[in-house]
């Protein structure tokens, strides 16, 4: 695949941020999250797109304009505790690739899709916190007239949901200079997240490191609608939601992958704390609010017993959740989390194997439409030590799974007929 990079510009925001709010305080959430880019990619159709060349220089101004609303992002880290917003920018980088988006798709493997990402952040460190982007952006420009962003996103700033606001928002302004009818996108709840879990006093522990794998094996796993359906049916009585059915797969499968000597596997799977604090705060409230519960699982669990443990792990610690923030907050028991959470072993310390499970879904985020429609087709990557993305599917009703393992694992894992019995493997995207 040939690509060359034809433009990289650091892009400040379209107006100063004010002298008040040059510091952005950290929430204790973003304190304690390791500083690694999380990164998403947005392919979109050359039927959704004429005029390439004008589309890019609307990107970069609305994207200045952006920047301005989510004034922390072309700012830089100060320390652990806060942002300096001084409005150094955003690095983007835009590249032009001799292939046709239709081809790209054909074979859309991790190898492929690493080169799409800017300066190679896809989930590394940020080396040099206080000197290093909160963001980056790559706009990749395909020879059919096809283009592919992909925004890097610093965990520090927020999580998945933040930055699936960013480029919504983005999006809408982009939007509306091509169809003033079109509304502009309210403002973003950036002090929401701060006040609701605000670091105060609470004690200040290092961040955890990001638990990459070097030579590891990302591979996506696609689960059609109908695949999902027959999935639920297996659990029963039990009533799984679309994520609880393919991730009891995804777990049951994993065991025998990772384990064999048939010991036990953890299983961690995230929540997203927003809906679940009281009183509940809005989708558009920025930084880090996710935190994930754990239980453990055996190549014995059958599918409906692993939905059960899912089920009864959410029911167990539904009330812990709401002490992080809302009307239920507890300083001293968030301070003891806050020491569990430092005091933790590394996954490879443990004497079981750890499965990590993201669930990216229900955050809207096939809603980014530039003015060209919504996306053909969103993709990211994991390196991360076996760890699971699971994803809304275009369609809104399959999901699509990236699951990243150590080669020897992956093997086992991916030739997995109960596994093959519901998902496609690596199959090609039909624009």
């Amino acid at each position: 695949m040939e690509m060359e990079l034809v433009y990289k510009e650091s892009m400040k925001p379209s107006s100063a941020t004010p002298p008040h709010l040059k510091t952005y305080p950290l929430s204790f959430m973003d304190v304690t999250t390791p500083p690694q880019y999380m990164p998403v990619l947005y392919f979109y159709s050359p039927q959704q797109i004429e005029k390439q060349e004008s589309k890019l220089a609307l990107l970069k101004k609305s994207l200045q304009e952006a920047l301005s609303a989510y004034y922390p992002i072309p700012g830089r880290l100060k320390g652990q505790l806060a942002i300096d917003c001084n409005d150094e920018g955003v690095p983007l980088l835009i590249t032009k690739l001799k292939c046709h988006l239709s081809h790209f798709l054909n074979n859309p493997t991790t190898p492929n899709l690493l080169p799409l990402f800017p300066d190679n952040l896809a989930w590394s460190d940020m080396n040099n916190p206080d000197h290093d982007p909160i963001m980056a952006i790559q706009i990749n420009c395909f020879q059919c007239g096809g283009i592919a962003i992909a925004v890097c996103l610093s965990h520090k700033f927020g999580d998945i949901s933040t930055l699936f606001n960013f480029v919504n928002h983005w999006a809408a302004i982009t939007s509306h200079h091509q169809d003033q009818n079109k509304p502009l996108p309210s403002p973003p709840l950036l002090d929401a997240g701060v006040s609701i879990f605000p670091q105060g006093n609470l004690p200040v522990y290092r961040e955890k490191p990001y638990y990459a794998l070097p030579k590891s094996v990302c591979k996506r796993f696609v689960f059609e609608a109908s695949k999902i359906q027959a999935l639920k049916a297996m659990a029963g009585p039990i009533q799984p939601t679309r994520f609880q059915a393919v991730a009891a797969l995804i777990h049951k499968c994993a065991v025998s992958a990772l384990s064999p000597n048939n010991s036990p596997v953890f299983t961690c799977i995230s929540v997203n704390l927003r809906k679940r604090i009281d009183p509940p705060v809005p989708s558009n409230t920025l930084g880090n609010m996710v935190l994930f519960y754990m239980f453990m699982i055996s190549e014995k669990d059958q599918l409906a017993e692993l939905v059960s443990k899912m089920k009864e792990g959410m029911i167990q610690n539904e009330m812990e959740w709401k002490k992080y923030g809302g009307k239920y907050r507890d300083l001293d028991f968030i301070a003891e989390a806050l020491k569990r959470w430092s005091d933790a072993p590394p996954p490879g310390a443990l004497k079981f194997p750890i499965l990590v499970h993201s669930s990216w879904g229900g955050f809207s985020m096939y809603e980014a439409d530039f003015g060209w429609g919504k996306p053909a087709w969103i993709a990211s990557v994991t390196n991360f030590e076996n760890g699971v993305v699971c994803m809304d599917a275009r369609d809104g009703k399959g999901m699509e799974v990236i699951v990243n393992m150590e080669e020897q694992n992956m093997a086992k894992f991916e030739c997995n007929q109960e596994l093959l019995q519901y998902a496609s493997l690596d199959p090609s995207v039909q624009l």
